[in-house]
């Protein structure tokens, strides 16, 4: 009786070991909370970068880093906005960066940092690149003239900015005694609770709108011709007809959310995540992305091409309940590769 009892145990262990288990979501730091509460209560998507954790990492030291300075030199961009004004850039100075946009083009930016105030003095004095204007309670609001982008101190270490008058307000209302912005819509924000990566960057939308055009970019660039074949995973055993072209243009009504996430250590582990609305949707969508992933196969071996072949094997595509997964694991070379293919059509070819 006993050995049974210790076959038994361990054959529950086994079993248990052999689900496949969805990964926890990383807690979202109180400081990330209190900060939603500057953001609109109803943005097309949000979107959070960790710059002070990520420069510590090796990926951003050796793949990141260089290809920055050229970027932040862009005229005209938000982030040389900033540099321009304080000195504080995404190499130095800039620790994160929340965002989030509307439907009418209005954006909310806040930005956690170490930034130079004098300079930007100096400039309302000497320059015509900024103006400036006060809020009722004396608020200094400063005006990038070229861009119209509004912008003040809310503390030492805190930039808010909006191009748009009216949310810089709303800003400026914003205490800790009252629950406001993002943290009205819970949707939103149990979107963002769901995110499994929340350390270095993110993005998510619960937009059906905004979800349909991410689908519909995607899918401009697969073939037309119809494509009949069993899940390669072996793990659901669906079949998905990738001209479907009614069912994948509503596919975003099978979807609560959609998010962006990765973990940048040596490598990047980036992550795509669908929160469906039950569990039928979920194996729809993991059926139909594994069509996809096979087309993508085949087309990368009708043309030899070993750089799109070697990227799609390494994408990892997993279904839990009525959330489905698409990770892939970034390093050196698969930055490399990601230069050399195109993975469905090339450019007016068919």
């Amino acid at each position: 009786m006993r050995n049974s009892a210790l076959v038994f145990i361990f054959l529950f262990i086994l079993s248990v070991c052999g689900c496949n288990i969805k990964p926890v979501a990383e807690p979202l730091p109180i400081s990330v909370t209190s900060n939603l509460s500057l953001l609109q209560e109803n943005p097309q998507f949000v979107m959070y970068l960790n710059f002070k954790n990520m420069r510590h990492t090796d990926f951003w030291k050796k793949n990141i880093s260089d290809s920055l300075l050229n970027a932040e030199k862009t005229f005209g961009s938000l982030l040389n906005t900033f540099k321009e004004a304080t000195g504080a850039s995404i190499s130095d100075g800039i620790d994160e960066l929340y965002y989030s946009n509307s439907w009418f083009g209005e954006n909310a930016i806040v930005l956690k940092g170490v930034f130079k105030r004098e300079k930007l003095d100096a400039y309302i004095e000497t320059d015509s690149i900024f103006s400036l204007t006060k809020f009722t309670d004396g608020t200094k609001i400063y005006i990038k003239n070229d861009n119209g982008l509004y912008f003040y101190f809310r503390d030492d270490y805190t930039i808010c900015a909006s191009n748009y008058l009216k949310q810089i307000d709303e800003m400026m209302q914003v205490n800790d005694t009252v629950k406001s912005g993002l943290l009205l819509n819970q949707e939103a924000y149990n979107s963002i609770e769901n995110i499994i990566y929340k350390e270095n960057l993110w993005m998510v939308t619960t937009e059906k709108v905004f979800i349909r055009g991410i689908f519909q970019n995607f899918l401009e660039s697969t073939s037309d011709r119809v494509i009949d074949m069993e899940d390669t995973t072996g793990n659901e055993g669906d079949s998905v007809l990738a001209d479907e072209k009614p069912n994948i243009v509503n596919l975003y009504k099978r979807l609560n959310s959609v998010s962006f996430s990765a973990k940048m250590d040596e490598e990047l582990k980036f992550l795509i995540q669908g929160e469906c609305i039950n569990t039928e949707s979920s194996k729809y969508l993991k059926s139909l992305i594994s069509g996809l992933i096979t087309v993508g196969k085949l087309k990368s071996a009708g043309k030899k091409n070993q750089n799109a072949e070697n990227l799609l094997d390494k994408i990892k595509l997993d279904r839990y309940d009525s959330s489905v997964f698409i990770e892939l694991s970034i390093n050196e070379k698969t930055l490399t590769d990601l230069k050399k293919i195109e993975l469905m059509n090339e450019p007016g070819t068919e």
